[in-house]
């Protein structure tokens, strides 16, 4: 074997361990360590998506792909992860402050004069790009406009058609507020339009992670002032994510003002029998016909439903049908014997009518869920349901937890999804959430009903002085059955999340943010059952 093969190999294993700033400095030492490096640079691109560091880059990549046309499609191929994630929005993206989606503007989307990058040849491309993939001259305008005023959001998306390898796609909240562009971009390229172009032919059949926007919840967004509604035409964006049929890994963030009124579109495709994990967050009671695609997931092992309603769909809308709570029944009965990990949350925008809404609105829908239901889940290991699932939507005090559990169960959460647990009737709200799981750790049978139960979660929308009090009620809990609390602080995810793309996501230990969201202030671990640590979550990578 030739010596510089030798070399090669051995470069070969020590890229796979260093940090991008390593590799960019040793690419620049000779040419084999450059040929051999410059596949594992490109390999991952992982940035914090937040502020002007984050824009130069992405425009700076777009000037190295122009300028070195011959080596694009080899350079693109290398390209496997991208992860644009931020812990805090952009600086002027105004999340909050407007409701709409925010059109081209120079002054938070795009470069300013100050970063000198003239990118004309750039837009060239781009624009030849875009006259190949988008097929409307109406769509051709718009993504014209935008590349026009240099906005990121787009250059971002335009890189999708030239990713003909990609793996892993997490992308931050703000790119379907500011626009939707992956998701009109995705369309694009799955309608079936022929491209001449063969370095646009991206068709996502490596994709196999897919995250799009579900850090919203970790970005502490002000749940009393959330307008970070969506247009009528954002069902548009998404409904071709979900007919990227060879994902595995499946998280999206639906937040919109109307619902994604999948019912209505005809010809929708959606096959999954790939998918083994996903996510729906803000999910709006206006689409439960959702639920219909978990009949085509005979692979999914984990699920997270975060069900919201909005005041306005109760007084618009009305009590949901018999329709949707049957689409709820059938979806999760299509599941029950392979999901692994299921949890499901109740939210309502704004919070001020939140008891009323809760009987109301959630009761008609998931009150068939009688005792027995989750008991048929024959795989069943993780299980978090807002409290009122469990007893039927009846008065906790009186009703206890009547579900009988699998007993494949090993970890139990328990739910109050109302914002402030001193504003209800009863004032000791977080008592008796903890009477009832004293009631239940008491029952004589409770070992031969749930006997693999290690870990019994309780999740707590809290006001400011309600932590430490709760904290205290649970001491005679914990003394009482021989149990260890870890501590009330979750570790807060920062921009990325963990290698695993589910396995530690249960609990919503990586879907809610500590303090805004919601908070587990009681972890109960029976020190005779075999401890099994939680997985950690992942760090963000702030370079790439």
């Amino acid at each position: 074997m030739p010596d510089f093969q030798v070399v090669e190999d051995v470069w070969h294993e020590i890229c796979e361990y260093l940090e991008t700033r390593d590799l960019f400095n040793i690419c620049l030492t000779s040419r084999t360590i450059n040929h051999v490096g410059t596949r594992y640079l490109y390999r991952k691109i992982k940035w914090n998506w937040k502020g002007k560091k984050s824009r130069y880059r992405i425009m700076s990549l777009w000037t190295a792909l122009v300028q070195d046309k011959d080596k694009r499609s080899r350079l693109c191929g290398f390209v496997r992860e991208v992860h644009l994630l931020g812990s805090t929005p952009p600086k002027d993206t105004r999340i909050v402050e407007c409701p709409e989606i925010q059109e081209s503007n120079p002054s938070s989307l795009s470069i300013i004069r100050s970063d000198k990058v003239p990118f004309y040849q750039e837009i060239d491309y781009l624009r030849d790009v875009v006259s190949s993939v988008v097929e409307s001259p109406k769509g051709r305008l718009a993504w014209s406009e935008s590349i026009a005023a240099r906005n990121v959001y787009a250059l971002v998306a335009l890189l999708l058609p030239l990713l003909h390898n990609l793996r892993s796609l997490k992308l931050d909240y703000t790119f379907a507020v500011n626009g939707g562009y992956p998701g009109q971009m995705i369309e694009s390229l799955t309608s079936g339009k022929e491209i001449h172009s063969a370095e646009l032919q991206n068709n996502f059949e490596h994709l196999e992670v897919f995250d799009y926007g579900t850090n919203a919840l970790h970005n502490n967004l002000p749940h009393s002032c959330d307008n970070t509604y969506i247009r009528m035409r954002y069902s548009s964006q998404l409904i071709p994510i979900f007919q990227l049929q060879q994902v595995k890994h499946l998280k999206v963030w639906l937040r919109s003002r109307h619902g994604l009124l999948l019912a209505r579109i005809p010809d929708v495709q959606m096959n999954h029998r790939a998918l083994e994990t996903l996510v729906l967050d803000h999910i709006s009671v206006m689409d439960c016909a959702l639920f219909k695609i978990f009949k085509r997931t005979n692979k999914l092992r984990s699920l997270h439903l975060g069900m919201n309603a909005e005041e306005k769909d109760f007084w618009y809308v009305g009590i949901p049908s018999a329709d949707d709570s049957k689409y709820i029944w059938n979806g999760l009965r299509a599941l029950c014997g392979c999901l692994e990990h299921l949890s499901i949350s109740f939210s309502i925008t704004p919070g001020s009518r939140e008891y009323h809404i809760d009987t109301i609105m959630w009761g008609p829908l998931f009150r068939h869920m009688t005792a027995g239901f989750f008991q048929d889940f024959t795989r069943l290991k993780t299980l978090e349901l807002p409290i009122q699932m469990l007893n039927g939507f009846r008065d906790i005090m009186e009703v206890g937890i009547q579900q009988d559990l699998p007993v494949t169960l090993e970890k139990l959460g328990l739910r109050w999804d109302f914002r402030d647990v001193e504003s209800y009737d009863v004032p000791t709200a977080t008592v008796r959430i903890l009477w009832v799981l004293t009631e239940f750790l008491r029952l004589p049978d409770r070992h031969q009903r749930v006997p693999l139960l290690q870990e019994v979660i309780i999740r707590l929308f809290i006001g400011e002085d309600g932590l430490s009090r709760t904290v205290v009620d649970c001491d005679d809990l914990i003394e009482q059955f021989n149990m260890e609390q870890p501590g009330p602080i979750l570790q807060e995810q920062e921009g990325d999340e963990a290698d695993d793309p589910m396995e530690d996501a249960m609990f919503l230990a990586q879907l809610v943010a500590e303090e805004e969201v919601g908070q587990a202030v009681v972890v109960a671990v029976e020190e005779a059952a075999e401890e099994e640590e939680m997985v950690g979550e992942g760090e963000a990578e702030d370079e790439s």
